[in-house]
């Protein structure tokens, strides 16, 4: 079997139905999805294909628990048919996926770091937005939220480089409509998005002190299996490096196309997206059209998808 780079989905994964089909077909992704329920406190089926589904994207505190909670039970029905990762990372809220799948810390203290990622994110998202640019740079488009962020006296930071012709800024309203501006008169096109907060920038600041706490009580272990964080942008084993990496996550840039050619550079060329979206298989492939890349997202039969490596 080939060595397998697993990436683990972000928030934007999230769409009414996920996991029905999954948890059907599959007994140990239902009974995961019920470990998940009985940590959170509440039935995570009905925010996943139940009544409450159409309202869980529009909840950070909610979409997050069960983004990851249905990514780790593809990765859980994908272990009994033989295919684990050997290097594993996520883009975003995947990160802290990846490093539950990578032994890190136990089940059920992910569980409850991701709700209290959603939680602290959820409440500090009231302020800002995001916007999607393409056709511009990573060094000019610094420069443009640095002089965005001068000329409103409001914050707008490169949040997202997800792939060498698509990134996102983050930051407030007013920042991000001078940068469009200066995004304009350089040729470049501005796609305004539709999320809870402006992830990754300074608005986080209180949120990120307070879920720094809570991981203070958290017990991290050395790694069972390889996380390639993307703070850090390398394999870390380390496990007070790997805790004061994820304190800074939620303040940091998910650098999407360093991590793949990082990755890439070691020798890596199959990768399997864990989740219910095709997102990240797509940016890859952006990044990289001749790497091998597949999604848990694309088959109903998960046997068929191992077979495919």
């Amino acid at each position: 079997m080939r060595k397998i780079v697993f990436l683990f989905d972000g928030q934007g994964a999230f769409r009414p139905g996920i996991g029905e089909e999954l948890c059907t077909k599959y007994a140990e992704a239902k009974e995961l999805i019920d470990r998940s329920s009985t940590v959170l406190g509440y039935d995570l089926t009905d925010h996943l294909w139940g009544d409450a589904a159409k309202d869980t994207s529009s909840k950070t505190s909610i979409a997050q628990s069960a983004i990851s909670s249905i990514s780790l039970a593809y990765a859980e029905v994908l272990k009994g048919f033989g295919l684990t990762g050997e290097v594993s990372l996520g883009h975003s809220l995947g990160e802290i996926t990846a490093l539950v799948y990578c032994g890190i810390v136990s089940f059920e203290d992910g569980v409850r770091i991701i709700k209290k990622r959603g939680e602290v994110m959820e409440k500090a998202g009231k302020q800002g937005t995001m916007m999607a640019v393409i056709d511009i740079a990573e060094k000019p488009l610094t420069e443009i939220c640095k002089q965005a962020s001068e000329e409103t006296s409001e914050p707008v930071v490169v949040a997202n480089i997800n792939t060498p012709n698509q990134i996102v800024i983050s930051g407030s309203k007013t920042a991000i409509g001078k940068a469009a501006q200066l995004i304009a008169k350089q040729h470049g096109r501005g796609i305004p998005l539709k999320v809870g907060g402006a992830w990754h920038s300074p608005y986080l600041e209180s949120a990120a002190t307070e879920f720094s706490g809570f991981l203070d009580s958290i017990d991290f272990q050395t790694p069972t299996s390889k996380f390639y964080s993307v703070v850090e942008q390398e394999i870390i084993t380390d496990k007070s490096m790997i805790s004061d990496s994820l304190k800074r996550q939620m303040l940091s840039s998910v650098d999407w196309v360093s991590a793949i050619n990082n990755i890439k550079s070691k020798g890596h060329k199959s990768f399997c997206e864990i989740g219910p979206s095709k997102i990240l298989k797509n940016l890859v492939l952006k990044i990289d059209m001749n790497l091998k890349v597949e999604s848990t997202a694309l088959f109903s039969n998960l046997e068929t998808l191992v077979k495919s490596f």
